[in-house]
């Protein structure tokens, strides 16, 4: 019984409860935007694998499902135009749906929900280990544990998002088993940094900032010649495995041509170049300013976890800063004067990714849209900086009394967190701070993923009449949000698109990808009046037009 209630066991009880939370909630949740994209790449990869396969009821299955697609969602882009997304998610979900020949559409996709929601707590997991390991305090791990798990707009994406939210995971996955390498140089440990090396890199490509660090300061390591031999061989298994493994499990290489490989890189930064709203003004995604992301994080982040991990990153930096203006040249250079144990290493390597990060921001006209949608992986480096700085204050703060304030403020916060999670919901993927007031929250973009049309399309259903027709006054394909009801309803709806005049009811979430102050293809007319209007802790979150004659 002591065992149970012993401060080692709390996150199990953590998880449980989590878990509990899901499995009671997750079908709240909508469809994002992407969602039918990356499952139409799950079945097209798996319909190339099984070419290779006696496997031809699987493969008649697969193909009719692919079928189906291109009949219910014809606008989606062909995989072909796009062959380098990863498949670690949605190839194996599409499995699961093939080898099972689920049919229901509403029961896939809710699979797939709760199976990126199961993925995103392993890695949290993952990320207490990671902090306990590092700063070995059960207490700080846990409000790591925690932070990373309640910041809303993360929690408001991990039950759909299985592109964003999945990198993420793996990513933190990742920075794991990098520090345990660190900590035990052991060649299993190496092997398992290689293969995650690798699916980070093919989750998204910005991942593969993670073995470069890794390699760099592999040699700087050099500079120790007592380990040379061993840092030698270290990174030649470790470059042999990272390719040998990203071969293996990444498609797109199996298809690459020669000539290809030579710009490699240049797909994955094509995107569209749509019209961005953003904070009161229209913008080309391509020529955003620089402020774009910064601002979107300052603004729909915690404010403590924003001032937490801004703290710790400036103290990193100096820290870091001191330490090459003072090298010891009498010293082994790298092994003793950047770092001092391995730890301190870790610090380093996470401090150059995310300087890397921050000079591809700065240095390429990424096209981004849907706010920090694209970055969310940066939810690991907020969160650990934080704890990076809740760590070194209590080093600091040598008076107990101070020290249990820190931790009633903490708790506090927690506490306010939690209670926005709940407000939010379903929608704490729309979560502004109280940095930004009413007024200006209608200067951005809102429900991006469009998760509100399948609670209109919901709600729209149980209207007692045969045929209904939709408009849609916002840039989002609401006929794909039928996908979360059962098919029997879909007879009932009858999508028009922007041919406004011709509907019952207009959706609108205020997404667009034009200037609606310079075009008013999304105008509602005049014969329509509000029905209803969903406004979050003021936040306006998608509304409902009635033509006044029904």
């Amino acid at each position: 019984m002591n065992i149970i209630f012993k401060k080692e066991s709390y996150i199990y009880f953590l998880i449980i409860f989590v878990l509990l939370i899901g499995i009671f909630t997750f079908r709240d949740f909508g469809i994002g935007i992407e969602e039918h994209f990356q499952r139409k790449s799950g079945l097209y990869w798996l319909n190339y694998l099984l070419n290779f396969f006696d496997l031809s009821h699987y493969k008649l299955i697969t193909q009719e499902k692919l079928n189906k697609i291109e009949t219910f969602t014809p606008n989606l882009f062909s995989i072909e135009q796009v062959p380098f997304y990863g498949v670690l998610f949605d190839l194996p979900l599409a499995f699961i749906e093939v080898a099972l020949n689920i049919n229901e559409p509403h029961i896939y996709f809710q699979i797939r929900h709760f199976i990126i929601f199961l993925i995103f707590i392993i890695s949290a997991y993952f990320f207490y280990k990671l902090i306990l390991m590092r700063y070995e305090n059960t207490y700080l791990a846990i409000f790591g544990f925690v932070a990373f798990i309640i910041t809303p707009r993360i929690y408001g994406n991990i039950f759909f998002d299985n592109k964003d939210v999945f990198f993420l995971s793996i990513f933190t996955i990742n920075f794991y088993f990098l520090f345990k390498f660190y900590l035990f140089k052991s060649y299993k440990n190496l092997a398992l940094l290689s293969l995650f090396c690798a699916l980070s890199t093919s989750s998204r490509i910005i991942g593969i900032f993670i073995p470069i660090t890794f390699v760099f300061i592999v040699l700087l390591s050099l500079f120790n010649k007592d380990e040379f031999k061993k840092n030698v061989q270290h990174l030649f298994i470790f470059v042999f495995l990272y390719f040998f493994f990203l071969l293996i499990h990444w498609p797109y290489l199996w298809t690459l041509e020669a000539s290809q490989v030579f710009n490699f890189f240049e797909p994955f930064f094509y995107a569209m170049n749509p019209i961005v709203f953003f904070n009161g003004e229209f913008y080309q995604s391509k020529y955003l300013p620089l402020s774009y992301l910064p601002v979107w994080m300052l603004i729909s982040s915690p404010i403590y976890l924003i001032i937490l991990s801004s703290v710790g990153f400036i103290y990193q930096s100096k820290r870091l800063f001191n330490r090459l203006i003072n090298i010891n040249e009498k010293k082994e250079i790298f092994k003793y004067d950047l770092w001092k144990t391995d730890k301190e290493k870790f610090d380093l390597f996470t401090y150059i990714n995310l300087i890397l990060v921050i000079i591809l921001y700065i240095s390429i006209n990424l096209a981004l849209l849907s706010g920090w949608r694209h970055f969310y992986f940066l939810n690991f480096f907020i969160v650990y900086y934080s704890c990076f700085t809740i760590y070194f204050s209590f080093k600091f703060i040598k008076i107990d009394t101070f020290k249990k304030m820190f931790s009633y403020i903490l708790a506090l916060f927690i506490i306010i967190n939690l209670y926005d999670l709940v407000r939010y919901h379903p929608y704490q993927s729309v979560f502004f701070n109280k940095l930004v007031s009413n007024e200006r929250r209608l200067k951005f973009e809102i429900d991006t993923q469009s998760l509100s049309r399948a609670e209109f399309l919901n709600e729209i259903s149980k209207i007692k009449k045969n045929k209904i027709k939709i408009g849609t006054a916002s840039w989002t394909p609401l006929e794909d949000a039928r996908f979360l009801l059962p098919e029997r309803k879909w007879k009932k709806f009858q999508f028009v698109g922007t041919n406004l005049k011709e509907a019952d009811f207009i959706y609108t979430n205020y997404y667009y990808e034009i200037n609606i102050n310079l075009n008013d293809k999304y105008e509602i007319p005049e014969n329509f009046s509000l029905y209803k209007n969903l406004i979050i802790d003021g936040t306006r979150v998608y509304s409902i037009y009635k033509k006044n004659n029904l």
